[in-house]
């Protein structure tokens, strides 16, 4: 029996111009335990269980993050903030009145409904370390905010992911 192992495959007449050759190695975190936070914007709160490491094979690849997420609150905007090591990413580039608003995501689930919170990020960390992506949350002036679970009241338990892709150039 023969093994073939290869860095990648590419047609005799190349990649397509700005084409990439694929997924290299996806990577997973899942969150299916309750958290919850009264933290406000500004002193966000570490996601736990979700965060994920992952070491790209050239400085050229970039890494396609997802999350989906499930949240309550009472009844108050809930903030989302993705990071790449200590750095925020996938925020919006204006400058909002206070700079602690800034954040990958917000959702108002007034009235106590359970909302879910989801988005893909295209990042481009150029480097072949050790890169860390992880999540946190905070919500609107110290109100209580709740991941996996309708405000907390451990009736609708579900489960929350964080999820990496190398993307070769």
């Amino acid at each position: 029996m023969s093994t073939l192992k290869v860095n990648s495959i590419i047609p005799v007449a190349g990649v397509p111009t700005g084409g990439g050759g694929g997924i290299i190695q996806i990577k997973q975190a899942v969150k299916s335990n309750v958290q919850t936070t009264t933290a406000s914007y500004g002193s966000w709160v570490d996601i736990a269980d979700l965060s994920v490491s992952i070491t790209p094979t050239s400085s050229s690849s970039k890494i396609l993050v997802n999350y989906s997420l499930m949240c309550s609150s009472d009844n108050t905007i809930i903030g989302i903030k993705l990071l790449r090591g200590s750095t925020a990413i996938g925020e919006g580039s204006g400058t909002p009145a206070t700079t602690h608003y800034k954040a990958s995501n917000f959702s108002w689930t007034g009235g106590n409904n359970l909302a879910t919170m989801a988005k893909y990020v295209l990042d481009s960390p150029a480097t072949t370390s050790a890169t860390t992506y992880k999540l946190q949350f905070a919500g609107h002036s110290g109100n209580m905010v709740t991941i996996n679970d309708f405000q907390n009241y451990n009736n609708y338990l579900t489960d929350s992911s964080l999820t990496v892709m190398e993307v070769s150039a």
